[in-house]
């Protein structure tokens, strides 16, 4: 759930800080006030509105609906920040994050539900509440929908790679000529792992070759005065260890160096510098031997599999027709199941629809093409009429209907913000919808703009956004703020009296 909400020069705004409680959250206040820049302002912190203060800020309690993955600071509650200084930076537990990274992972935990969005009665959801009531029904159903999904899934797989290696049987003879070209193109190099470091190394050695030479000529002198200075030291009585040592020492080194220099007269130096050349074209290419014969490796089983093609395509297409045979009958098999578990979803919405004084609704499922979620589709019938002709308070309570539904079958939690759900609504239907969006709210968060007293005396908490001096503020409201405010919503300025008893019994009857 929300816990705190700061904005900072939010259009009309000048300092908004207001802490929120879980359940039904009401937001009121006379028209142009800025309840929608408030709106606007909370969605843009989940990457669903433009941001237009200068600094917003919501700290939210976690919960397991959401994967925070690097985010995650180890926290009860994270942050999520928007700061707009000539570019809008989107920040979540201080770390920077894109905004379409931001709305798709607060996805599964914030809906907003604006005055029209076909996406609460779209197809994909009735079967949500379909699979839920068939799950009830049927212990085994959920393993039954999984094995399918994941069979599809495989079948998907299977069909691409079928599909790849169809196009690539029409230009395989291509494919084998340029991989055996590429490998043989290797191969004629024959490079080895740090050969051209050792190449290298001796190509430094032969450019100094002749200056070792003359230094090794010059330093042998040394060998000359060698009985002299033994003569010297055994005169001085001085010991002659070291001094037999170091020269043995220095005997040993130049020995080894015109070994060396002996092998080197042997090198044909044309060949290494065309060896290094040949090898450097490889590195130009590739970036490193290792890499040139990592290539190497994986165009030889290229060209083993354009080799083996037709045999693996042939067993390759006749998996994917199986596998296609049995996912058809598997979702024949679970549109049997939904289809018996419509008329006990129907009367379950139909339940929340009579209280919201709407006629019942019915289920039209037709068949579509296989895909991840079967061969249903799902419309509503509204006694003739479809969704696209309901009016906005019909939209709304069959929504709601559907929400709370949902709710209760499958389960749910999260946060929903909510535009004047209960707009182009009579008396009675705005009493139920408050009544059940108070039902609402026992799993979910839900902040809700309205212009009707039902909803506000039934929510928890009521914030009152209104003009003072010019500028907009938001206030949490106290018991007598709430009865003065209900009041207004009822009557205007005038007949305060008589509204004000009123709005007093609907907080009672609302508080029980």
């Amino acid at each position: 759930m929300i816990e705190r909400f700061y904005a900072r020069n939010l259009l009309g705004f000048e300092t908004l800080d207001i802490p929120f409680e879980p359940g039904l959250i009401a937001i009121t206040g006379p028209s142009g006030a800025g309840k929608s820049v408030f709106m606007a302002s909370l969605l843009a912190l989940f990457g669903l509105e433009d941001v237009q203060a200068e600094i917003s800020e919501a700290v939210v309690g976690k919960t397991p609906l959401l994967d925070l993955q690097s985010y995650d600071n180890g926290e009860h509650e994270m942050t999520i920040r928007a700061v707009k200084k000539g570019k809008i930076r989107y920040f979540l537990n201080d770390l920077t994050i894109s905004k379409k990274r931001l709305k798709e992972m607060m996805g599964p935990l914030v809906r907003h539900i604006s005055q029209r969005s076909n996406n609460e009665l779209s197809s994909e959801l009735l079967l949500e509440l379909l699979d839920a009531m068939a799950m009830l029904e049927d212990p085994g159903y959920d393993e039954r929908l999984e094995s399918f999904r994941n069979r599809y899934d495989d079948y998907v797989k299977k069909s691409r790679r079928l599909e790849t290696m169809q196009a690539d049987e029409k230009r395989v003879r291509e494919l084998i000529e340029f991989a055996e070209f590429e490998i043989r193109k290797i191969d004629e190099t024959a490079p080895k792992p740090g050969e051209d470091e050792e190449l290298m190394a001796i190509k430094r050695k032969l450019s100094k070759k002749e200056k070792i030479s003359e230094a090794i000529a010059r330093a042998s002198r040394i060998f000359e005065v060698e009985d002299d200075v033994l003569e010297a030291l055994k005169m001085i009585e001085s010991d002659t260890v070291l001094f037999n040592e170091a020269m043995n020492m220095v005997r040993s080194e130049f020995e080894r160096a015109e070994e060396m220099l002996d092998e080197l007269d042997e090198v044909d130096v044309e060949q290494v510098l065309n060896r290094i050349e040949a090898l450097a074209e490889l590195k130009r290419r590739y970036g490193s031997i290792e890499e040139a014969l990592a290539y190497r490796d994986e165009k030889v089983k290229e060209l083993e599999y354009y080799r083996n093609i037709d045999h693996e395509l042939e067993g390759l297409a006749a998996e994917v027709e199986k596998l296609l045979l049995a996912l058809r009958k598997e979702a024949e098999n679970i549109s049997y199941t939904r289809k018996n578990a419509a008329g006990k979803v129907e009367h379950f919405i139909n339940g929340y629809l009579a209280q919201l004084r709407m006629p019942p609704l019915a289920f039209l499922m037709e068949t579509k093409p296989l895909d991840r979620s079967g061969i249903d589709t799902v419309d509503i019938d509204l006694q003739g009429s479809s969704i696209e002709t309901l009016s906005g308070g019909e939209f709304n309570r069959i929504r709601l209907a559907l929400l709370l539904c949902k709710s209760e079958l499958a389960g749910g939690e999260g946060i929903l913000l909510i535009d004047e759900i209960d707009a182009n609504v009579s008396g009675d239907e705005s009493i139920a919808i408050a009544r059940l969006l108070k039902t609402l709210s026992k799993n979910y968060q839900i902040v809700a703009i309205s212009h009707q007293p039902h909803l506000s005396a039934a929510a928890k908490q009521h914030l009152l956004i209104r003009k003072e001096g010019g500028k907009s503020v938001a206030k949490v409201l106290g018991k007598e703020e709430r009865i003065d405010e209900i009041s207004r919503m009822i009557a205007g300025e005038e007949g305060m009296k008589e509204a004000r008893t009123l709005a007093e019994n609907l907080l009672k009857e609302f508080s029980k």
